[in-house]
């Protein structure tokens, strides 16, 4: 009890004396202040593969994947970490309502994430909520917002997504942790 309650006022601490960058961004809340997480335009992948949806007669589908160079994310941070997200003065209506923090599977030299499943009777369009990870988000300020794992993050690679209509594509803002 007494841990929590330190953990809480730590946070609550840290939180007060945060000063948020005026340029729009994620940015990653390490002891030494707050860390740019530089996005990058995502590729678009797909294909004709085995897609087992529920509801739907097993056989061949599509799947989009959303890509990036790089097995591996520059920026890391803890499983327990903290962003600030300033938005774009022309996005301050949805906040961080548009970003969706993912899971990444890393390959060789790339990362990914599936954003939409076809089978032969059903179409998902979205990200899957296998490749989604819980956050909350609280507005600290007007266009500002703290946003936080529901729960611990493994190891692994993440990154916020933002979809940015059809003709842009996606942004990915990456980072790993462990």
């Amino acid at each position: 009890m007494v841990a929590a309650l330190i953990v809480t006022l730590v946070g609550f601490l840290q939180a007060a004396s945060v000063e948020v960058p005026r340029d729009p961004g994620l940015y990653y809340l390490t002891p030494q202040g707050l860390v740019r997480i530089e996005g990058r335009s995502v590729t678009v992948e797909g294909g004709k593969s085995k897609v087992p949806l529920k509801d739907s007669i097993p056989g061949v589908g599509s799947q989009a994947k959303a890509e990036i160079l790089g097995a591996h994310a520059a920026q890391r941070a803890t499983e327990t970490p903290v962003f600030y997200y300033r938005v774009p003065s022309d996005a301050e209506s949805t906040g961080a309502g548009d970003l969706v923090l993912v899971k990444l599977k890393p390959h060789k030299n790339r990362r990914d994430f599936t954003i939409s499943v076809q089978g032969e009777w059903k179409a998902n369009t979205g990200i899957p909520l296998e490749s989604q990870v819980q956050f909350n988000s609280k507005r600290v300020e007007s266009g500002v917002f703290r946003l936080e794992p529901a729960d611990d993050l493994d190891k692994g690679e993440y990154g916020f997504y933002l979809f940015r209509g059809r003709d842009l594509p996606g942004f990915l803002r990456p980072f790993g942790t462990g």
